[in-house]
């Protein structure tokens, strides 16, 4: 009688390798034939740096995060980049923002 057991109890465990091998060739083959899974952005990109070649001073202190009035301070002692005052609005030209971040460049000396 122990034989009869351990050999049916070997034909099961053949049959359950047999059934999982065919369920993991399934798997392996519906995985292949589905479409790849593709994030999308629900919110719309937005360029690191500003397109517009004028920038006013909450766009210039978003860039060099610090405050606006950071940047009102230094336009009343003569510090900062130069600006441009049209109908009472300060505006800043991106050429002379970035000429400024040039010259404020610290470069390591060895």
């Amino acid at each position: 009688m122990a034989t009869n057991q351990s050999s049916s109890s070997n034909s099961r465990a053949e049959k359950m390798g047999d059934l999982l091998d065919a369920l993991s060739s399934g798997i392996v083959k519906t995985a292949a034939n589905e479409p790849k899974f593709e994030p999308k952005l629900l919110v719309p990109e937005v360029p690191a740096e500003p397109t517009r070649p004028l920038l006013t001073e909450i766009m210039l202190a978003d860039r060099w995060v610090c405050s606006v009035a950071r940047l009102q301070r230094w336009r009343t002692v003569g510090e900062g980049p130069q600006y441009l005052k049209i109908v009472g609005k300060v505006l800043y030209r991106l050429k002379d923002i970035e000429a400024y971040e040039e010259a404020c460049l610290v470069r390591k000396v060895l």
